[in-house]
């Protein structure tokens, strides 16, 4: 009865279909590449396989459940008055929910076979990606079982599964009469439950936003995108409500700038909420995740550009083409013509343990392990605490985000955890405001060196010339380039640019996250709008029936998907709004976001563009009927 009915019912599946093949061509090549990776040795790149995908495939896993559990219960919403007339007739209600279970069931089982060769094919082409980019090496083998993909169409399946049994529960548990009444005419309240659910989740949401707006910039960063899906979540769960607000208010503003149109606009809204509900989600989720996925990297590396030219002091920087500079770097550097100041680095990583015995992980994050030169006169850190001149063996300097975290000021004594778990007793000498692209902390090397193991390398040596003495500096440091062919010396502008390298190769993983979200969010916004429609043809030959025209019918669906477009772009940009302020605040202790305009207008009026043109496309499809022929058709 399941293939019977979706054989009858095409159209209604066909979103259902769509969505599900989308799904598991994500899921299957995270699946692949994942199972890959765990077989991979480290040596062929599989740990670096497995922390790209752990974090993409979540997101992923994030966007499917959005767009397959959308499209399975709007199915489920349009064949309300089949079900209800398969109760009328005797079903029982565990029948019923089987009965859609099992067509969720079809519909996964058949669009396996071309989402899963599509996901396989999408695994190499991402293997190939990440080997042009550096990001593995060329022997990383793409090798993978089979429950893999078992695997990967088991996640779809119980998504689908969940989106249906939720869907038509109501509809399996009602009287038969009453469910034919429920059929004809929609329900005019959102169901209890689910708007409990979503009120709580959303408490959850601003709870979330209000602890890390108090935390660092970089534990607020890793929490944006996930602060996003849990405002989202709460979004899909208060939908109807969403719809029953914009329909009331934007369909009185239909009314009164166009009074025939609008008022047919208006009452659709009103009794369609729903259907304005779960078309405006998809589309605000594109909107959110765009947004925060691109600004939030974007005014992460602003600050961090903005604070490198306020902290650097020294006029050229020396690294290492290989894995480091030697201990004696900076004692070489100290005798090079021109040269005033050296200051030499270590990057490592220490926390601040929580209770007295250090036994339980606090807040931490990367120390700089500096050599014994003068650090205010190389680096200005932006000292609001104590002072940096001249720290001591057993002395350090905390950023103003880790001193927050842990609870500490200038003059404490803590006891830092460091690489290898052990600790040392320090005193807290400084606390400084410019730690975005340098560290969390500034601890002297002696402190370290028993800590790193193997021999103690340096990452950098920061060089300031003797006053008037620059160009000195720069010819001695090209001398002695010559002598060590595996130095690199950079200045200022070679500095800004190698940093700005980095920062393009950083954002290339997000650009690809980015795209591949929005390219399947995009779809699955084509197939709600597109379902929606269609559903709707009974209704616009009826129209056309009793005296509308052609022109009034598109022109009222045209004005219905703007009020759509415009609902869904005001709650994704109140999402993604509320995310940026507070990422914005852990940053730069300001709440107000620095955003791109053009990007900002790219990514409102690409989804808006998008919604509308299959809106219309959609449309003069459905009204190339005949009335007769689409009435008797819905029927």
């Amino acid at each position: 009865m399941a293939w019977w009915t979706i054989r009858t019912r095409k159209v209604s599946f066909a979103g259902s279909f769509v969505a599900m093949v989308c799904a598991q061509v994500l899921i299957t090549a995270c699946g692949v590449l994942l199972d890959a990776g765990s077989r991979a040795t480290p040596v062929q790149g599989g740990a670096d396989v497995v922390s790209f995908v752990v974090p993409f495939g979540f997101v992923c896993l994030f966007v499917m459940a959005f767009a397959v559990g959308g499209a399975f219960s709007l199915s489920v919403q349009q064949r309300m008055r089949e079900i209800a007339l398969l109760r009328a007739v005797a079903a029982t209600p565990g029948q019923v929910r089987r009965l859609i279970g099992y067509e969720a069931l079809v519909v996964t089982v058949v669009a396996a076979v071309p989402g899963c060769g599509l996901g396989v094919l999408l695994a190499g082409g991402l293997r190939a990606w990440l080997v042009a980019q550096d990001m593995i090496p060329d022997a990383f083998p793409l090798h993978f079982g089979p429950l893999s993909i078992l695997t990967a169409l088991l996640i779809c399946w119980v998504t689908a599964e969940a989106a249906v049994w939720s869907s038509g529960r109501r509809a399996s548990r009602v009287h038969a009469v009453q469910a034919l009444g429920e059929a004809s005419l929609p329900r005019r309240r959102a169901g209890v439950v689910r708007t409990c659910c979503g009120l709580a989740v959303l408490g959850g949401g601003v709870w979330g936003l209000a602890a890390i707006g108090s935390s660092g910039g970089s534990d607020a960063a890793n929490s944006a995108v996930a602060m996003v899906m849990v405002l989202m979540v709460a979004v899909g769960l208060l939908a109807p409500w969403i719809g029953k607000l914009a329909g009331a208010g934007l369909g009185l503003l239909c009314q009164a700038l166009f009074p025939v149109v609008g008022l047919l606009v208006r009452t659709n809204l009103v009794a369609g909420y729903r259907r304005l509900g779960a078309a405006a989600t998809p589309l605000a989720l594109t909107v959110a995740f765009a947004a925060v996925a691109l600004f939030v990297p974007q005014m992460k590396w602003h600050e961090q550009q903005e604070q490198d030219g306020q902290r650097m002091m020294a006029d050229q920087v020396v690294q290492s083409n290989g894995n480091g500079l030697p201990a004696t770097a900076a004692r070489t550097l100290l005798k090079t013509q021109g040269a005033g100041a050296v200051l030499g680095t270590t990057g490592t990583y220490v926390t601040v343990p929580v209770g007295d015995d250090a036994s339980q992980p606090g807040p931490g994050g990367i120390a700089q392990a500096v050599t014994g030169g003068p650090l205010d006169e190389v680096l200005d850190l932006g000292v609001v605490q104590g002072t940096i001149h001249g720290l001591g063996p057993r002395d350090v300097a905390l950023s103003r985000d880790l001193a927050h975290r842990a609870h500490v000021r200038a003059g404490d004594e803590v006891r830092l955890a460091m690489e290898d778990d052990r600790t040392e007793k320090v005193r807290v000498a400084a606390v400084y405001s410019r730690s975005r692209g340098f560290g969390e902390a500034v601890i002297p090397q002696g402190l370290t060196a028993g800590h790193l193991g193997g021999q103690l390398l340096q990452d950098a040596v920061y060089v300031r010339a003797k006053p008037g003495r620059r160009q000195q500096l720069a010819h001695g440091l090209v001398e002695l380039r010559r002598e060590k062919p595996s130095w690199r010396v950079l200045d200022r502008d070679a500095y800004r640019a190698e940093a700005l390298r980095r920062q393009d190769a950083s954002m290339i993983a997000t650009y690809l996250l980015l795209v591949v979200v929005t390219v399947f969010t995009s779809i699955s916004v084509v197939n709600t709008l597109v379902m929606t429609t269609m559903e709707r043809s009974g209704e616009f030959a009826l129209l056309r029936l009793v005296g509308a025209t052609r022109r009034q019918v598109a022109r009222m669906v045209r004005l219905e998907n703007a009020v759509i477009v415009l609902a869904a772009l005001l709650v994704g940009a109140l999402v993604a709004g509320a995310v940026l302020a507070v990422f914005s605040h852990a940053l730069t202790g300001s709440a107000r976001p620095q955003l791109a305009g053009t990007t900002l207008a790219l990514i409102l009026g690409g989804a808006g563009i998008l919604a509308l043109a299959t809106g219309v496309s959609t449309t003069s499809i459905a009204l190339r009927q005949r009335p007769t022929s689409a009435l008797r058709g819905a029927e």
